[in-house]
């Protein structure tokens, strides 16, 4: 399939035509969705795309399938699985007696840890240069930045410490789930 060619449209069931182009519909808008929210955090859309589409897909997902799912190039998808693997987001599985790269969401909450860890460090790092300051009459200002920047990341880092918990413990639905 070459980068231009349209989406391919599920083929209509005889049991509910409707219900497949809507759900396919509904696929392609939180893929593309997901795309624009990681373009927004400053990473490449197609990486958010990859999360979209893994994260609908119930079963690892091969990485040529990868390419033609989201009609863009085996290269583009090479590079932006390599980001999202070193970023902990997904994983690369392997199947015995299969050479296929295959990829999946990665459900342990690595890359939050991660992040809530360079919180810490940075919190680490201006608590030691507070305690380094001499005691004059011009530290008074610098000891106050230090301060709120040592709140700043211990209010991070403590929020992503409380979120992976309540996820972990299967709390704070919002209700947007339905029955």
């Amino acid at each position: 399939m070459t980068v231009s060619e349209p989406t391919p449209v599920p083929e209509r069931s005889a049991e509910s035509p409707a219900d497949d182009f809507s759900q396919h519909a509904a696929e392609e808008r939180f893929i593309e969705a997901m795309g624009l929210a990681h373009e927004e955090d400053r990473l490449p859309r197609i990486a958010g795309r990859l999360v979209g589409l893994l994260i609908l897909s119930p079963d690892p997902v091969r990485f040529d399938r990868l390419a033609e799912r989201l009609r863009v190039s085996r290269a583009s998808i090479s590079t932006n699985t390599r980001l999202l693997e070193n970023m902990g987001v997904i994983q690369r599985v392997t199947r015995p007696g299969d050479r296929r790269d295959y990829f999946q969401i990665n459900e342990e909450p690595g890359l939050l840890l991660r992040i809530a860890d360079r919180y810490r460090s940075r919190q680490a790092s201006a608590e030691q240069m507070k305690q380094a300051l001499p005691p004059n009459a011009g530290s008074e200002v610098v000891f106050e930045r230090l301060e709120r920047l040592i709140r700043f990341y211990a209010i991070l880092a403590d929020s992503l410490q409380y979120v992976l918990a309540a996820v972990t413990e299967g709390e704070g639905n919002s209700g947007s789930r339905s029955t």
